[in-house]
């Protein structure tokens, strides 16, 4: 027969590769019959047409390949699911541990994730994040290098005509207003800015022209939360706002040229007022000036710019702006935006540390899971058995454990995300976060549960599946099952241990260092002590807000419960941004740059400072003393000065007299070094004084602070009564080292109690394998102590195991997280011998219940079928 004569081969082919093979030959036999027929008595086209189109008939679903193995596979599949509901139900407890202990730990792990992940994702919302730099300085002293980030008003555009890799730059200056609406004024932070901070960062606009956000400068940018605020709508452009600005002494009304869509939390700026950076009342006077330093100052490289060539040319930069003297001690430096949060706002290795607590209370449940699993193989050891006599295959047997340990994967993370939401607000509330699901979509939630429960299937039922599918039918027989991997499994419940005494050794450690600095004396007496906002910027005309000023003191210190009165620029756990250059009057080498602050005659006083050396100042009454300083001992340090000598140091060209040095006392974080300062005098009718600080008597305080805040609000003051107590305001220094302690305190609970709770499963299954054995050692006369040191030998030797593979691993997170403050405590072995006790303790109340009943039941009830 000639080839014409035969049916396409590519038709054939597709009948061979998509038909089932138990229909394949009968239906390529049916239609090819046809088609011989077809071309004797009809033409060969005919013949050809019908044949594909009866090929093309065939291939309905019910023939295909895919479709009849995904019905078979389904069919197991449900088969397989039906199997694992009913092992779940069969076993209790078994399961209720697993799923109650999964539960927890997928709860745990998501809220670690959410609250690490606003960290770690800190400023990524920024498209242009990886290029973009904050302009800072470096200078070297011989008091050591010191870093600066405030930049000088001209910076920008000289960065940006020097080097052609930078492609764009931003100033920022932070400020406060005071925003009139309805006759009151509300206090806001603003911001001067560039136009071009828009083209460096990622602020997208919800209303107004993104290539001309500043009009004239008179615009002002809203967030779209001020703009819902102040004009009860999103779009508020042209409508207009009356603004108070204290640096200025000046009202002035802004009309609203542009609104900022909603931004994430997690950004290391978060523009509400945006003013245009010339609108600055004296940037004139500044707009050329390279001796003032107060905004900061950003670029944005251009795709593939270097930025450390780029700060290899800075020294020539400096020399064309101050002189050679000048780049010998003086850097220009680059800081990535990655690095704004460790630098400005907090520790992203707290973060990175969380987030291994939550995957480490994951592996505790996963380890749960696999020792209860592979610890129950002798009770499902006949089940493995028969289905192997009957024909089942080890890759069936492991899928169906797999399906198992899913299902309670599936179970525990839609129980965990459950449980994240029902306990979100009162996380966010206790621990003062705002950590949100609703940062995902539910498409994104949805996916992410199903990936997680295959996670955790397959990591959690691999071992079992793998173990239990190997189990030979004949050692089922013969009834020589073992114990079933129980190497692998101690191993397990050792690493258990250790994670444990390293979560408590560490809580232990951070607690201690917590504890250490706020129970740290700060060096001034904080008991009673009241610091009150008062500055004559708070008043609308500056040289009248000075005089209520005044005579609110006055009146404070009328009181019969007010014992001391004080006025100052700076208070002790606050600090703005004030420093100046100073050097020792015969001192030829560089200046050094140092801290200063005014206060009056009775600051030290009042605060309890104790004047080491010399002299406090003279009386208010005397007047202004602008030719004296007293010196803290840092500075009497950095100077390398003889306290007891008469000494001067310069300001400039003005020359002041030291005449006193006071004892170290703390302005900020015992994270920080006490640093070196000037304490300068001005008395109450300078206006150089932005604090009221009073050392009262604490009895009756509701009523006490309500009276003075009567005062205040009959001033007339455009700011708000704004107090604090100097207790208070310590323990807000330590408010972030307090949520991480919090944090890792209440997580490793939870590893603790998961911990625990598979432990306890275990113990139920090693008792129920050596009852007879325990029951043979009583009837030979063993006492109760005998058995339960049996019980508890094996437990004892994990702990030790754990304890000396933790110890060193928490030594080095310790020491490392440590590092980062200046006042630290050491590390002690009684703290490694604490959290080992409280193992030990947490492990007999854990085994010793059961144990207890185990070595007094009778004996006679499991010894009787023997």
């Amino acid at each position: 027969m000639s080839a014409e004569k035969h049916p396409p081969k590519w038709a054939l082919r597709l009948l061979e590769f998509f038909l089932r093979p138990d229909y394949a030959d009968e239906i390529q036999g049916d239609i090819t019959e046809a088609y011989y027929w077809r071309m004797e008595e009809e033409s060969r086209f005919k013949a050809h047409f019908k044949f594909i189109l009866e090929v093309l008939k065939s291939l309905k679903p019910t023939n295909l390949k895919s479709f009849y193995h995904l019905s078979l596979n389904t069919m197991i599949f449900r088969n397989y699911l039906k199997v694992a509901f009913r092992s779940l139900l069969k076993r209790k407890s078994t399961s209720f541990i697993n799923i109650f202990g999964l539960s927890v730990g997928v709860a745990a792990f998501i809220f670690i994730f959410l609250y690490t992940n606003q960290i770690l994702t800190f400023d990524d919302y920024h498209e242009n994040k990886n290029r973009i730099f904050m302009v800072y300085k470096e200078r070297i002293t011989p008091d050591g290098t010191q870093e600066t980030y405030d930049t000088w008003v001209p910076m920008k555009d000289r960065l940006t005509e020097s080097y052609e890799q930078i492609e764009a730059a931003a100033r920022i200056y932070d400020s406060e207003a005071r925003i009139k609406k309805s006759n009151q004024y509300i206090e806001e932070d603003i911001i001067y800015t560039d136009a071009s901070l828009f083209e460096v960062f990622t602020f997208p606009l919800l209303h107004g022209n993104p290539k001309d956000v500043f009009p004239n400068k008179n615009s002002i940018v809203l967030s779209v939360e001020m703009a819902k605020k102040y004009f009860d709508k999103e779009n508020a452009i042209d409508e207009e706002l009356e603004i108070f600005l204290p640096d200025e002494d000046t009202t002035f009304r802004f009309r609203v040229s542009a609104v900022i869509a909603e931004i994430p939390e997690n950004l290391t700026h978060q523009p509400d007022l945006m003013i245009e950076m010339e609108a600055l009342p004296f940037y004139g006077d500044f707009a050329n000036e390279w001796g003032n330093s107060f905004l900061d100052t950003y670029i944005m490289l251009k795709n593939g710019g270097d930025e450390a060539q780029l700060e290899s040319a800075f020294p020539e930069l400096v020399e064309s702006i101050f002189g050679m003297e000048t780049r010998e001690n003086t850097n220009f430096k680059l800081l990535p935006m990655a690095d704004f949060y460790d630098t400005f706002i907090g520790n992203k290795a707290n973060a990175r540390t969380l987030l291994w607590i939550g995957i480490g209370i994951l592996f505790i449940a996963i380890v749960n899971f696999m020792n209860l699993s592979t610890a129950q193989a002798s009770k499902r050891a006949k089940e493995i058995g028969l289905r192997k006599v009957l024909g089942a295959f080890q890759g069936q047997l492991r899928t169906q454990f797999i399906t198992e340990a899913f299902v309670m994967s599936l179970f525990a993370t839609i129980i965990g995300v459950g449980l994240v939401l029902l306990l979100i607000p009162s996380f966010n509330a206790f621990f003062d976060v705002t950590i949100t699901l609703e940062v995902f979509s539910l498409s994104e939630i949805i996916m992410m549960i199903l990936a997680l429960a295959i996670v955790l299937g397959l990591l959690s039922g691999s071992y079992p599946a793998f173990y239990l599918s190997s189990i030979g039918a004949i050692e089922v027989l013969r009834q020589r099952l073992g114990f079933g991997g129980t190497k692998f499994r101690n191993a397990l419940v050792i690493v258990q241990f250790s994670i444990a005494l390293f979560l408590i050794a560490c809580t232990l450690i951070v607690r201690n260092q917590i504890n250490f600095m706020t129970q740290k004396e700060m060096g001034f007496d904080s008991e009673g002590l009241m610091a009150i906002r008062a500055s004559p910027s708070d008043f609308t005309d500056s040289e009248v807000g000075m005089n209520k000023i005044n005579t609110f003191k006055t009146e404070l210190a009328s009181k019969p419960y007010v014992k001391e009165i004080t006025k100052s620029r700076h208070v002790p756990t606050f600090w703005s941004r004030s420093f100046t250059f100073v050097r020792p009057d015969e001192w030829t080498g560089d200046p050094l740059r140092m801290r200063f602050t005014f206060l009056d005659a009775n600051f030290f006083d009042t605060y309890g400072i104790a004047i080491k050396h010399g002299s406090n100042f003279l009386p208010d009454t005397e007047g202004d003393q602008r030719l004296s300083v007293i010196l803290n001992e840092a500075a009497i340090k950095a100077f390398q000065f003889d306290p007891n000598e008469q000494n001067v140091v310069r300001v400039g060209e003005t020359r002041l007299n030291v005449v006193g040095v006071v004892e170290d006392f703390h302005f900020e974080t015992l994270q920080n070094e006490v640093a070196p300062t000037l304490m300068l005098h001005r008395t109450a009718e300078s206006g150089a004084h932005r604090n009221i600080s009073i050392k009262m008597d604490m009895s009756n305080l509701v009523e006490r602070i309500e009276e003075i805040e009567a005062m205040w609000n009959d001033l007339g003051s455009t700011r708000e009564f704004t107090y604090s107590f100097m207790d208070d305001r310590m323990q807000i220094l330590y408010e972030d080292e307090e949520r991480y302690l919090g944090m890792v305190t209440m997580f490793s609970v939870i590893s603790i109690v998961v911990a625990c709770l598979g432990l306890y499963g275990l113990t139920l299954f090693i008792i129920e394998k050596k009852r007879k054995e325990i029951s043979i050692r009583k009837v030979l006369g063993a006492e109760v102590s005998t058995v339960l040191k049996l019980i508890f030998g094996e437990f004892t030797k994990w702990v030790a195991i754990a304890f000396i593979i933790s110890v060193p691993i928490a030594i080095y997170f310790a020491d490392d997280w440590l590092q980062s403050y200046y006042y630290r405590i050491d590390i002690s072995w009684l703290t490694f011998g604490l959290a080992l006790v409280i193992v030990l303790a947490l492990v007999i109340l854990t085994v010793g219940y059961q144990s207890l009943k185990a070595a007094s039941a009778n004996p006679v009830k499991y010894l009787k079928d023997e």
